[in-house]
């Protein structure tokens, strides 16, 4: 007879991811927003594929910066598959150089942007639009900082177009969700954000991308005090409960039985 391993829990987290997706999708789809569950990146790369084959007006795809999406590999495997020459657009306005710089100021030495004000001003100012041409695409395609088992969607922003994109703008939202992510209800996300995924990527942009958040309260002591900084990302809370009855081919979950992001 084999030895029963009390160490692997596989079995019992799938069953219980079951259970909480079950609800989930009851919950969501009496507010409209559609939610489809799914185990690996081959699954949701199929989906996404159909999705985009079933609807083809999409043409102009855009993202938004989520750990997520680097961790499923979305952001090569669209640029690869809806190029220019089969009559896509591709917006990625986060996307980032080998240095950890925002790639449309090219490669820099680690560490410094090290240019002029002439030269980085109209840099800047390309990038920024580039946000602002994400909000108008026909597909974004974006994470959240959780989902509620009441059904609500909940994420922070700090200059906005995250957040924005989420509720308005884009004509279909993919938003890719790890289990991870799933929360009791909203106090429980706003919990979590503030004192867990924010400082993450505080700490993120500081390993990765040359930032200088260390500054920041929560990165100091290890809390939310609420703070008011120039430099949160918290300075912007969305929480979604629904889509208006017009909109229902708009907002699709993702949901991934696996931990992904913070």
């Amino acid at each position: 007879m084999e030895q029963i391993n009390e160490l692997d829990l596989n079995k019992e987290n799938k069953s219980l991811f079951n259970v909480k997706a079950n609800t989930l999708i009851k919950k969501f789809g009496a507010k409209r927003i559609n939610i489809n569950v799914f185990e690996d990146d081959l699954e949701i790369k199929n989906y996404i594929s159909n999705f985009i084959k079933e609807r083809n007006h999409i043409k102009n795809i855009a993202f938004s910066d989520s750990v997520t999406l680097y961790q499923l590999k979305i952001f090569e495997w669209i640029k690869q598959n809806y190029t220019k020459k089969n009559g896509y657009t591709i917006n990625q306005p986060l996307e980032r150089s080998k240095t950890g710089q925002f790639a449309v100021f090219g490669e820099k030495p680690p560490g410094k942007m090290n240019l002029p004000y002439e030269v980085w001003k109209p840099l800047n100012d390309k990038w920024y639009q580039s946000l602002r041409d994400s909000l108008t695409s026909d597909l974004l395609i974006i994470g959240a900082n959780a989902i509620t088992m009441q059904g609500e969607i909940v994420s922070i922003d700090g200059i906005g177009n995250r957040v924005s994109g989420m509720i308005f703008g884009p004509r279909h939202v993919l938003c890719i969700v790890g289990r991870n992510k799933i929360v009791s209800d909203v106090d429980s996300a706003l919990d979590r954000i503030h004192n867990y995924s924010a400082p993450m990527n505080y700490l993120r942009h500081n390993n990765k991308h040359w930032c200088n958040f260390q500054e920041l309260p929560c990165i100091k002591t290890g809390k939310c005090v609420k703070c008011s900084h120039p430099e949160s990302a918290c300075l912007n809370t969305v929480i979604i409960r629904g889509q208006v009855k017009q909109n229902q081919d708009r907002i699709h979950i993702l949901l991934v039985n696996q931990d992904l992001g913070f």
